[in-house]
């Protein structure tokens, strides 16, 4: 049986080679993303600030209490503690902003020269800071910015500049790669980082013949009264998890790594489709030696055998081309996702056996799927058909499949009446997401099935055009779209799955973007808001103060609920200073939200609703870095909003320090305010801010949409052509009724033409019908085609059309070259 198989591929090579390459494509994209995440799986926490001290105790920033520093100093097992604050401190060197390559963030950061002996850092030239104007910078950051002892440097801290001098240079005991850090006198580094009283992390050094473990216990005992029935607990970290404690780099975990595995169940999702789209056209065109073989006595067991074993022997071939094809391509993937915020600064592809062995069985997995979805049509073959003269891809689509196409378009249809007309309660936020991405199923299932039966639709309208146009290639283009249509089911089924995910991912995430924007302008009335900018951390008192009585800042803060009967809940609560209603369009019930007392909170509608409460009720909060848990009055119940958070606190109380996340100003500024740590919009511009912001937070799905699409688009131009290669008797018997090559190339480029252009047209409007769907649910004034992404569906629908085009031409052209 393997050598009847090997003298059956031989007479169809075309289609082969399509599948291997399609595995090959397949198998490369899917090992690239496997080395990927093995390395990040394999990644341990790269430690550099705090790797000169054993313990270090950390919490939420600025909120480790005086007194917590004071209990732990006090422990016997404890030598000496070192408290740490830490802010960013964007550097500017002769109205330069410096920034390091390979920093994970493009600002140095600012500590009190004390917390240096946590790395530890020791002074290479000059001497430690004495005076509020004096700073210590790293050598790395020194010679990046090309600063010697003795020059002048500004700082910015809450979006202020502020001139020093540099007074020494100090390195890193071990190593110090992915940050950067300026220093100030402890007293100054306080001031500077808010007035917070908290600090950030504290270092514990042990007494001597302590060990860690025991140093860990003592200081567990110390932390229970402050993590008990809180949501944001103080943690202690040693050994690799001090890398996570210090904020800098830590591993590709969490939702970056779940982003990775979903990339690769994505891909072999669609490596899976296409490869049995490939592999079933390859049956399809050998149905007749199958029915031959099956004439002179094959068993379908035999045959079974012969086309897995093809399978099997195409995807080790493939393997041992895409191991190596994707072991490079994966430290360009590893690029690309380190843009994205997926992988850190530190990240290296690390290249183990492990996901090459995952590559090989991956696509043997793949390709003995394909084959027994392919084999299962091949059984139907009748001996019976070998005598046939009509080819076999001549016979009629199943119908099923268009009816399951079908019911995938009704049940996108109802879905979306029943979003759009609130017909059933959806919970919030989840059921209007879970609607929405059943829409989008059911409407790419549904378009992907319907596709080859709109490619026979759409040649048989052409059919009479091309008869009127009395030229010969167009005419058995068409033709042979409408008789052979199965010959194209492959190119069909993967170019239109690409070309619609894309469309509808895209088209998504423009619609979120516009909701972000329409949101923002239904909200602020703000004339101007200042925020800061990419390079800065917050906006500080001192701005604020400067831009008058009108304007509003506002805080965020992490805080705990406390339900009754239920688990502690960890929430965004908000500090603002002013009244936000002069800046913020914000329906209020019960009492103003600028006059909150001590004891008094006001809470989002939303939250009280989850929460069964009103105005009047009474509930409990704990905040950060607290021993005790305050029970406080709901003094007012506010709109749901993206400006605040979901708890607001009065402004005057512990947390009051925390620096400014944003200032609504009314009215003109009166002075200029943007600089390299600080961003003033006017409405506008802060309108377009937060569409951009919505872009950039989910910036990563379209690309991986678009990856998918190219991903489709390839293997549909490889099915379109390679199968082409099949077809060397059907080309020299046009030829010896007369017709010239020119005509034969011209009708297989028209027969990709007729087959991508309907596809191409059924995806938009599938598009299209959804962007329709989005405009309606905005319930604003948006129109359907701002949410149709033209800009990204051109690339793939020109390269599909130039790519069937050019390559079935070409490859026509290379199996006439020899008509002997």
């Amino acid at each position: 049986m393997l050598w009847l198989a090997w003298r059956t591929v031989r007479r169809h090579p075309g289609s082969v080679l399509g599948a291997l390459i399609t595995l090959i494509l397949a198998a490369t994209v899917v090992g690239a993303m496997w080395f990927v995440v093995e390395s990040a799986d394999r990644q341990r926490p790269v430690t550099e600030r705090y790797a000169g001290v054993p313990l270090v105790v950390g919490g939420v920033a600025g909120t480790l209490p005086p007194g917590l520093v004071r209990a732990l100093d006090a422990l016997p097992e404890v030598a000496r503690t070192v408290p740490d604050l830490t802010f960013i401190a964007p550097l500017s060197v002769r109205g330069r902003t410096v920034s390091v390559p390979g920093d994970q963030y493009p600002s140095p950061a600012g500590h009190g020269w004390g917390s240096a002996a946590l790395t530890p850092f020791r002074i290479e030239r000059g001497r430690p800071p004495g005076a509020p104007g004096e700073v210590v910078m790293d050598a790395r950051l020194a010679g990046a910015a090309g600063v010697a002892v003795g020059e002048r440097v500004e700082v910015a801290v809450s979006g202020v500049f502020r001139p020093y001098e540099v007074v020494g240079v100090a390195a890193a005991a071990g190593a110090w790669r992915h940050q950067s850090a300026l220093f100030f006198t402890d007293d100054h580094a306080a001031e500077l980082a808010g007035g917070r009283g908290g600090v950030d992390a504290v270092g514990v050094f042990p007494a001597g013949g302590v060990a860690t473990e025991r140093l860990g216990q003592a200081v567990g005992r110390v932390l229970e009264p402050y993590n008990l029935r809180t949501a944001l607990p103080m943690r202690i970290s040693t050994g690799d998890a001090r890398g996570l404690a210090e904020g800098n780099i830590v591993p590709s975990s969490g939702e970056g790594f779940n982003t990775l595995w979903f990339l690769v169940y994505m891909t072999g999702l669609v490596a899976v489709g296409m490869v049995s789209a490939v592999m079933g056209l390859s049956l399809r065109r050998r149905g007749r030696e199958l029915a031959v073989l099956r004439a002179v006595g094959a068993r379908p067991g035999q045959l079974r055998v012969m086309l897995v074993a093809e399978a099997v022997l195409l995807a080790l071939a493939a393997g041992a081309v895409a191991v190596p094809l994707g072991a490079l391509l994966a430290p360009v993937v590893a690029g690309r996702l380190h843009e994205f915020g997926v992988l850190n600064a530190a990240f290296e592809v690390r290249l183990t056996p492990l996901p090459a062995l995952w590559t090989v069985l991956f696509g043997v997995a793949v390709a003995l799927l394909a084959s027994m979805l392919a084999v299962r049509r091949a059984m139907r073959i009748r001996p019976g058909d070998a005598l046939a003269e009509a080819p076999a891809e001549g016979a009629r689509l199943g119908r099923g499949r268009l009816l399951t196409g079908l019911a995938m378009f009704a049940l996108a249809a109802a879905l979306t009446v029943v979003l759009l007309g609130n017909l059933v309660a959806l919970p919030e936020p989840l059921g209007p997401m879970i609607a929405q991405f059943s829409i989008v199923t059911a409407l790419v299932t549904g378009v992907g099935l319907v596709a080859p039966w709109f490619v026979l639709l759409a040649g048989r309208l052409l059919r009479p055009a091309a008869a009127r146009a009395g030229r010969a290639g167009t005419f058995l283009a068409t033709a042979n779209v409408v008789f052979n249509h199965r010959r194209f089911a492959g190119a069909v089924g993967s170019l239109t799955l690409g070309i619609t995910l894309a469309g509808v991912t895209i088209g998504t995430q423009l619609f979120y973007d516009w909701r972000a924007a329409h949101r923002a302008t239904a909200e602020v009335i703000a004339d101007h808001v200042l925020k800061p900018s990419p390079i800065g951390n917050a906006v500080g008192e001192d701005l604020r103060r400067g831009l008058g009585d009108g304007a509003v800042g506002v805080r965020m803060v992490p805080i705990t609920t406390l339900p009754e009967g239920r688990a502690p809940v960890g929430l965004i609560a908000s500090l603002v200073t002013g009244d936000p209603t002069r800046v913020l369009r914000l329906p209020v019930r019960g009492g103003p939200l600028g006059g909150l007392e001590a004891g008094q909170v006001a809470m989002s509608e939303t939250l009280a609703a989850r929460h069964g409460v009103r105005v009047g009720s009474r509930i409990r909060i704990r905040l950060p870095g607290t021993l005790e848990e305050a029970s406080v009055t709901v003094a007012a119940v506010y709109a749901d909003t993206t400006e605040l958070g979901q708890v607001l606190l009065p402004s005057a109380g512990p947390l009051q320090a925390q620096p400014y996340t944003a200032i609504y100003v009314r009215g003109p500024l009166g002075r200029e305010v943007s600089s390299a740590a600080v961003v003033s919009h006017d409405r506008r511009e802060y309108v377009e801010s937060k569409a951009l912001e919505s872009a950039e937070s989910n910036r990563l799905m379209p690309y991986v949409s678009m990856l998918i699409g190219v991903f489709c688009l390839v293997a549909a131009v490889n099915s379109l052509c390679l199968g082409v290669v099949d077809r060397r008797r059907e080309f020299g018997a046009m030829r010896r009724l007369g017709m010239r090559r020119r005509q034969v190339m011209g009708m297989a480029g028209w027969e990709s033409v007729l087959t991508v252009l309907p596809v191409v047209a059924l995806s938009l409007a599938a598009v299209a019908a959804l962007a329709v769907v989005h405009a309606v649910s905005a319930g604003g004034p948006a129109s359907p085609g701002s949410f149709i992404p033209l800009a990204w569906l051109a690339p793939l629908a020109g390269g599909a059309l130039l790519g069937g085009w050019a390559g079935s031409v070409l490859v026509v052209r290379a199996v006439m070259k020899n008509e002997r």
